[in-house]
C-alpha cells in the first residue's frame, strides 16, 4: 500500500498528521534543511520501524523535533546562559545536544543528552501540535534524500508522507552540554560563533 502524500499547506494536512501520531504510523515531513522520518517519539512500534528502514540499531538515538521554542523546556534542563543561546539560534537550522529533563523520551536521549531541532519551516507553525522524533530520510550511510519521487519509490512503507521546500543541507549541530561548547558538524556565521563564547 502506498502512502498518502500531501502538501503542507494541504487543508487536511494537520488532521492527517493528527491521526497518524495517534494512531502509530511513520511520516516524512520537510523541515528547513532537509526531510524528517519519524513518528510519535513515545511509540515503540513506530521507533523500531523506522530503525528497520533506516538499518539504525537501538541505541542510536533520534532527534526530538517541536513547534517552539518554549516547549524546548519541558524536555531539557537549561541554564540562563543556554536559554539565551537557544533563543538567539531557534528556530532554525540547528539541532542543540542539551541535558535531557526527567520527562524527555528515551528515543532522543544517549549518556544524558537530548537532541532537540525547532526548524524554521511553515510546516511545524501550521500543522504539528506535538512532538516527533525524526532522523533524516536515507538508508544507512547513504546521503539524504530530498526529490519527493525519489522518497515515495524509496520509502513506500511509511504511512504519510507531507511535502514542502527544503534547503537540503543538514543541520548543524551544536552540543551545550560542554564546556566549551562545541559545533559537531556544520559551521556558524562569526556573529553566532561570539554567541557561543563563554565568560
Amino acid at each position: 500500500m502506498m502512502p498518502t502524500v500531501l502538501s503542507y499547506n494541504h487543508p487536511d494536512t494537520m488532521s492527517f498528521v493528527h491521526v497518524a501520531l495517534e494512531m502509530g504510523q511513520t511520516l516524512i515531513f520537510p523541515t528547513d534543511t532537509v526531510y524528517g522520518l519519524g513518528g510519535n517519539p513515545w511509540d515503540e512500534r513506530t521507533l523500531n520501524h523506522v530503525r528497520r528502514l533506516k538499518d539504525r540499531t537501538a541505541d542510536q538515538p533520534f532527534t526530538l523535533h517541536l513547534s517552539s521554542v518554549e516547549s524546548i523546556y519541558g524536555y531539557a534542563d537549561c541554564t540562563p546562559q543556554i536559554q539565551a543561546i537557544i533563543e538567539q539560534l531557534l528556530p532554525g537550522p540547528y539541532t542543540l545536544l542539551l541535558p535531557a529533563g526527567a520527562k524527555a523520551p528515551s528515543s532522543a536521549v544517549s549518556e544524558g543528552k537530548i537532541g532537540i531541532r525547532v526548524p524554521d519551516h511553515p510546516f511545524f507553525a501550521c500543522c504539528l501540535r506535538r512532538p516527533v522524533f525524526a532522523t533524516s530520510v536515507n538508508r544507512h550511510g547513504e546521503p539524504p534524500l530530498n526529490d519527493v519521487s525519489d522518497i515515495i519509490e524509496s520509502f513506500s512503507e511509511v504511512d504519510l508522507i507531507i511535502t514542502g521546500e527544503v534547503s537540503g543541507e543538514s543541520s548543524a549541530i551544536i552540543d551545550l552540554t560542554q564546556t566549551p561548547y562545541r559545533v559537531l558538524r556544520g559551521s556558524l556565521t562569526e556573529a553566532q560563533s561570539h554567541l557561543l563564547e563563554q565568560e
